[in-house]
C-alpha cells in the first residue's frame, strides 16, 4: 500500500511511517485540545476546543524564514513576525539549512561558507569554495548527515541580461563537509551541473488521512475515495498546462497542484500553483497563486517550492518582500508579507518545531492564538480567563502578549502596511504606536520553548 504523501522537499520533515504520521496528525487534533482544556466547565470549552483543535490542524509548530540584507543573517518567525539576528558578514549571497534545520548555512559571495546555530548562535567556518575569474556564488545546499556541518554551493558564469534574472552558465556544485568535534578538517569535493532536480513528477498522491487518492487524469484532478470516502472531481476547470506533481496540506483538505509559468523578465524557471481546499459541503475551493508572487526564484532549473513543516504553507516572495503563501486563509489573507527583501534568496527552516509552552490548561488555547500571531483574538481570551487561571500564568502571557503587540506595530510599520493590515480584530481601535526601537531581548525564544534561549551575542536587528 502506498504510504501518505508528504510535501515533496522531504527534508523538511522527520523520517516517519505512514502509520506514525497518521497517529500524529489525529493525535495533535484530538488529544491536545482534550488535555489543554480539560479543566474548563463543559459547555463553555465546547467552542474552545473546537478553535483549538482547528489550530492544532492548521498552525501546530513554528515557521521561521532566514533572509538577508547582503550583511546579516536573519531569522524570522513568519507566525509571530519576531526576528533576530545571527550573523554579520558583508556580501551574504546564499543561505541553506541542514536537512533537520540544526544549522543555517551562509554563504558569501567569497565562497566562504559559515554554519550558524539558529537556536544558540554558536558559528562555525565550514570552508572556502574556490572561485574562478567570472564565477558567482548562486545558491547553497544543505545537506546530510546530522552528525557534520555539509553543504553545496551553487557557482556558475554569468551572461550579461537586462532586468530580471541573471542566465547562468557552466554551473557546478562545491560541496563542503566538516565534523563537529574540534580539530576537524574541511573536506571538499567538486561536480559540474545545477544540483539534483527537485521538480520530479508526481501525478499522483494519497492524503496524508489516507482517505483521499488524487490523481491528474488529462486536464483534471480527480478525487478516489478509500475507506468509505467519496470519490468525484475535486478540479471545477482545467488544470493549467504542465501541471506535474501534486502536494497535499497536512490536515487532508487541500491539495496544491505545480506547473511552469511563462518565462518573465528573464526568468525562464517559474513555478506556479494552484490549490483546492474542502473546507465544508460547497465541495472544493480553487485558488491560482497570483502571478505577481514567486515560488522560486527563476533563474535555475532544479529549484522547486518550499513548503514549510507544517504542511499548510509555502514561501513566496513579491515586490514588496517575503511572503508566506497560505491557501487556508486566516486573518493575514492568502498571501501574507512578513519580511522585507532578501538579497540572498530566502530559505524556509526545516524540521518540526511545536509551538513553544509556557502555561497549560484552560490558557493553552490564549497561548496558541499568540504563538500564530492572533494577538487580538489571544487578548479577549485572556481576559475572559481572569480568575481561572493562577495569577503567574496570566502575568507570563500578558507579557508574552505585550511584547508581539510591540512587534507587530514595528513590522507594520517597517513594511509600510496599516496596523489593520496586520490585526485580526479589523477597524478596532487600538493603544498608541510604541517607539519603533526594537528591545534587546527581542531575540529571546518565550521561557520554556522548546528550543534554547538565544546566545547573548544574538540580537535583534
Amino acid at each position: 500500500m502506498s504510504l501518505p504523501a508528504c510535501p515533496r522537499n522531504a527534508a523538511s520533515l522527520p523520517i516517519v511511517s505512514g502509520r506514525f504520521l497518521t497517529w500524529l496528525v489525529l493525535t495533535s487534533a484530538w488529544l491536545g485540545p482534550a488535555v489543554a482544556l480539560a479543566d474548563v466547565p463543559a459547555k463553555a470549552a465546547e467552542g474552545r476546543a473546537q478553535l483549538a483543535a482547528r489550530l492544532m490542524q492548521s498552525a501546530p509548530y513554528r515557521v521561521e524564514i532566514a533572509s538577508s540584507d547582503g550583511s546579516k543573517l536573519l531569522i524570522t518567525n513568519a507566525l509571530t513576525l519576531e526576528r533576530r539576528r545571527l550573523l554579520e558578514k558583508k556580501g551574504i549571497a546564499a543561505l541553506a539549512f541542514s536537512p533537520d534545520g540544526a544549522w543555517v548555512y551562509a554563504v558569501t559571495a567569497g565562497g566562504e561558507a559559515w554554519a550558524v546555530d539558529p537556536d544558540g548562535g554558536k558559528t562555525v567556518l565550514v570552508g572556502t569554495a574556490p572561485l574562478a575569474a567570472g564565477e558567482a556564488v548562486v545558491d547553497a545546499v544543505g545537506l546530510g548527515p546530522a552528525d557534520q556541518l555539509a553543504l553545496q554551493v551553487v557557482i556558475a558564469r554569468a551572461a550579461a541580461a537586462g532586468k530580471g534574472c541573471l542566465n547562468w552558465t557552466a554551473p557546478r556544485r562545491v560541496a563542503l563537509r566538516k565534523g563537529l568535534e574540534p580539530g576537524a578538517q574541511t573536506r571538499m569535493e567538486a561536480r559540474p551541473g545545477w544540483p539534483e532536480d527537485r521538480r520530479t513528477p508526481r501525478l499522483g498522491a494519497i492524503s496524508p488521512n489516507t482517505r483521499i487518492k488524487a490523481s491528474v487524469i488529462g486536464p483534471i484532478l480527480q478525487g478516489e475515495g478509500r475507506f468509505g470516502a467519496a470519490s468525484g472531481q475535486i478540479s471545477r476547470t482545467a488544470l493549467p498546462a504542465g501541471t506535474f506533481a501534486i502536494d497535499w496540506m497536512r490536515d487532508s483538505a487541500g491539495v496544491a497542484v505545480y506547473y511552469p509559468r511563462p518565462p518573465s523578465r528573464a526568468c525562464k524557471f517559474r513555478l506556479g500553483m494552484r490549490t483546492f481546499r474542502s473546507d465544508d459541503a460547497k465541495g472544493w475551493a480553487e485558488w491560482t497563486l497570483p502571478d505577481s508572487v514567486e515560488l522560486v526564484r527563476g533563474d535555475q532549473p532544479w529549484q522547486d517550492a518550499s513548503v514549510a513543516p507544517d504542511g499548510m504553507r509555502w514561501l513566496g516572495t513579491d515586490a514588496r518582500g517575503i511572503v508566506v503563501v497560505e491557501p487556508l486563509p486566516r486573518f493575514r489573507g492568502k498571501v501574507a508579507l512578513v519580511a522585507p527583501l532578501s538579497l540572498a534568496a530566502p530559505k524556509l527552516r526545516p524540521g518540526v518545531r511545536a509551538l513553544p509552552s509556557m502555561v497549560g490548561g484552560s490558557l493553552r488555547l490564549a497561548e496558541l492564538l499568540l504563538e500564530t500571531g492572533d494577538l487580538d483574538a489571544a487578548a479577549v481570551e485572556l481576559a475572559q480567563q481572569e480568575g481561572k487561571a493562577t495569577p503567574a500564568e496570566l502575568a507570563a502571557l500578558a507579557k508574552r502578549l505585550s511584547k508581539l503587540e510591540e512587534v507587530r506595530e514595528r513590522r507594520a510599520a517597517e513594511l509600510g502596511l496599516s496596523l489593520d493590515d496586520v490585526r485580526s480584530a479589523k477597524g478596532t481601535p487600538v493603544a498608541p504606536a510604541r517607539p519603533a526601537t526594537p528591545p534587546d531581548d527581542e531575540a529571546v525564544e518565550p521561557a520554556a520553548a522548546p528550543t534554547p534561549a538565544a546566545a547573548p551575542g544574538v540580537r535583534a536587528p
